[in-house]
Order: structure tokens, then C-alpha cells, then sequence
């Protein structure tokens, strides 16, 4: 009989107990040393370089993060969290014409609202969106 000794990856214990199943069918194990879960082979999916700047590229064009989602097959959340980490926080800044780029002047921005009812008739809810007329961004919205 062969047994063998699962070890927790991140770190390297030896308290693994089982934790059901991923959605693909790998079983998930639970570190009570560390407190997290993982996989017994955990294959890493993470998207290339090349890949977030073209998805990043996109996004800066008009496209919103549920047409993210669709197209490109990518979560709401890895994209928002790529937005923060990068630098392209700052590329928007400087595209739409912030106040430290000195091109606020020459920046239109177009203001439209949005209303829907929330669960019930008697909860009304309003959005107010302000985009840059020139690259259809949107700068705020409330």
C-alpha cells in the first residue's frame, strides 16, 4: 500500500483535511494549520502580460466590465483589479484631462441620468453618470 503525504502550499504543513470539491471536480483541502483552502495540484490561470494590456485596451475604449465578462472571458473582479493595480489608473487620468494634466479646460463632459425601481414600486433608485465626450469614458458617477 502507497501513502501519500498532501503539504499544505503555502505553509508546507502537514494538516490537510478535505474541503469538497472544486466546480471542474479537484478535490479542495483545508489547512487548520495556515486557515486556507487549496487544491492537491493547483494549475495556475493566470492571463499573460500581453493579454491584461489588450484586455485593459478595451476597457479604455468604451467597453464596460460586464461586456468585459462576455467577451473576453474574464471576472468583473480580475479586471477591476487590474485597473487599481496598473498604471492605467493614471492613463485614464491623463486621457480624460484631470486637473494635474492642465486639459480640464478643453474637456466636455456630457451628464445622464438613470432610474429604476429597486424590489418594490416604492423604492425608486437614481444613477447619475458624468463621461468624457471625446473617449466615452466615465469620469463619476453618483
Amino acid at each position: 500500500m502507497v501513502t501519500i503525504t498532501l503539504h499544505c502550499l503555502h505553509c508546507q504543513s502537514d494538516a490537510l483535511v478535505r474541503n469538497g470539491y472544486a466546480p471542474h471536480g479537484k478535490q479542495l483541502y483545508h489547512c487548520r494549520a495556515y486557515g486556507r483552502q487549496s487544491r492537491e495540484t493547483p494549475t495556475p490561470n493566470a492571463s499573460p502580460e500581453a493579454r491584461r494590456e489588450e484586455i485593459l485596451h478595451v476597457y479604455q475604449e468604451r467597453s464596460s466590465l460586464r461586456g468585459l465578462t462576455r467577451t473576453c472571458g474574464v471576472s468583473r473582479t480580475t479586471v477591476s483589479t487590474w485597473i487599481k493595480k496598473s498604471s492605467s489608473a493614471s492613463l485614464l487620468e491623463h486621457d480624460i484631462g484631470s486637473p494635474r494634466s492642465g486639459r480640464c479646460a478643453s474637456t466636455t463632459l456630457e451628464l445622464d441620468e438613470l432610474w429604476s425601481f429597486v424590489l418594490n414600486k416604492a423604492k425608486e433608485v437614481w444613477v447619475w453618470s458624468a463621461l468624457c465626450r471625446k473617449t466615452r469614458q466615465v469620469v463619476a458617477y453618483a
